[in-house]
């Protein structure tokens, strides 16, 4: 399977330090079900938040229903729909790499950039085992509708 974790998230602030840029919003945000903490950069132009407000979130290393190993290359009919995916199923994505993986603590600190919006991720060893350093991984966020 090529999701590497799935949880909910409660969004407890939005901009803690102030809002640096126009259209990105600085989301912090608590995990019910692995006790993670997440701090994720969101266009908010593309995909408003506001507090209160729960995400299901996972990460995954492909977006191929099969578990296939994402291409190299950018495959078009994936964002025109004429592929199914697991992007399918939420409704904002995005891409990137773990740029560094800090084990000095008792929780891992994983860091993740998507082109420039940061994320940061502060879990259990055993939960985020597999975001290896350099990996790429696709992040997929959805609204919990109540």
């Amino acid at each position: 399977m090529s999701v590497l974790i799935e949880d909910t998230f409660e969004v407890k602030e939005l901009d803690p330090e102030g809002r640096k840029f126009d259209l990105v919003s600085r989301v912090v945000m608590q995990s019910e079900r692995h006790q993670m903490e997440c701090v994720y950069d969101v266009n908010i132009d593309v995909y408003p938040i506001e507090v209160p407000c729960k995400l299901t979130m996972a990460w995954a290393k492909s977006v191929d229903l099969e578990g296939k190993p994402t291409p190299d290359h950018f495959d078009k009919a994936l964002c025109l729909g004429k592929k199914r995916s697991l992007m399918d199923k939420y409704d904002y994505v995005t891409y990137g790499r773990v740029y560094r993986v800090d084990h000095s603590q008792k929780k891992i600190l994983v860091y993740i950039s998507y082109g420039g919006l940061l994320q940061k991720i502060r879990g259990d060893p055993q939960d985020l085992k597999d975001f290896a350093l350099d990996s790429m991984v696709f992040c997929l966020t959805k609204k919990v509708v109540a």
